[in-house]
């Protein structure tokens, strides 16, 4: 395993009797894009809030960067930026002028303003007042923000929420340059599993204040493997023609063949025809990774 930039042990938020975030468990290695995938109520903004330390935990740890939250918060923020819910910004000032603010509470110099419009790609913009910007600008200003200080980490809270198709793609792209073009780590939480697909190179899927996966979104993908569905016309003699294969059943109207594999497929069809079974459609059926997550979380049923 590489180094933990973010490391959560037995972390739980109780509000009441009621445990919004229940023992939870994360890994995040340094250099990943870490999804953070949940419903929304999920828990996600609660974890993330006491990640940076704005709330405090009911039970459990928080490290980053192998060091305690909250007790070691100011040190360890200095090497983390975050946007977390909507951005902040003075509506009245400019791109720049709302950067200017931060740079000089932070004492840093003008040229790292320059550089962070241009890793959003507000430097044409910068002149405009922010509160002129549509709702990708200012969620990209809200991330400019984030990457003033030069963080090592950086966390975002749903970050692409009410964007339309176009804001929603540059605001992956800008994610996805992070860790390749400026060597930063990524969490990053939304609700929708096909944005975390084409941008994190890990996953941990929370649901009820519960981790239900964590890993590789390549190991998420690797669940969806399919089947071939073989509709005949009748399934009851056309099952023992199919001995060898794998994992043959039988259902209304069709065999289902437990295998993507072509041969298999055809060396089926082959054996049917030649046992007198009319075959009506061969159809490859994969499940998808909507399907995953709503087997994950009990709110839906798999095909």
């Amino acid at each position: 395993m590489n180094e933990l930039v973010v490391r959560t042990t037995g972390l739980t938020k109780r509000y009441g009797k009621r445990a919004v975030v229940d023992r939870l468990d994360l890994h995040v290695e340094r250099g990943q894009i870490y999804g953070f995938l949940g419903l929304n109520g999920a828990g996600k903004t609660t974890t993330i809030r006491m990640l940076m330390g704005l709330i405090h935990p009911s039970s459990g740890s928080v490290e980053l960067f192998g060091r305690p939250v909250p007790a070691e918060r100011m040190a360890v923020m200095r090497r983390v930026g975050a946007l977390v819910e909507s951005p902040s910004y003075y509506a009245h000032l400019s791109g720049r002028e709302n950067l200017r603010v931060i740079a000089t509470l932070l004492d840093l110099p003008e040229k790292r303003i320059d550089e962070v419009l241009a890793i959003v790609r507000l430097t044409a913009d910068a002149g405009r007042r922010a509160g002129d910007y549509s709702l990708g600008m200012k969620q990209r200003l809200g991330i400019a923000a984030a990457l003033l200080g030069s963080p090592e980490l950086v966390v975002l809270d749903e970050p692409t929420n009410g964007l339309d198709p176009a804001g929603i793609h540059e605001i992956r792209d800008l994610i996805r340059s992070m860790p390749r073009e400026h060597g930063i780590t990524v969490l990053v939480s939304s609700h929708l599993l096909a944005e975390i697909d084409q941008m994190a190179t890990s996953v941990g899927v929370i649901h009820s204040g519960r981790l239900l996966f964590q890993g590789p979104i390549d190991d998420l993908r690797a669940r969806s493997r399919g089947h071939v569905r073989i509709e005949v016309d009748r399934p009851d003699v056309a099952l023992p023609l199919a001995g060898g294969l794998p994992l043959v059943a039988a259902e209304a109207g069709a065999l289902v063949l437990d295998s993507l594999v072509p041969g298999d497929a055809a060396r089926l069809v082959s054996a049917l025809v030649g046992g007198g079974v009319a075959v009506y459609r061969v159809e490859e059926r994969k499940r998808t990774l909507e399907e995953i997550f709503l087997e994950l979380t009990g709110e839906g049923a798999v095909a």
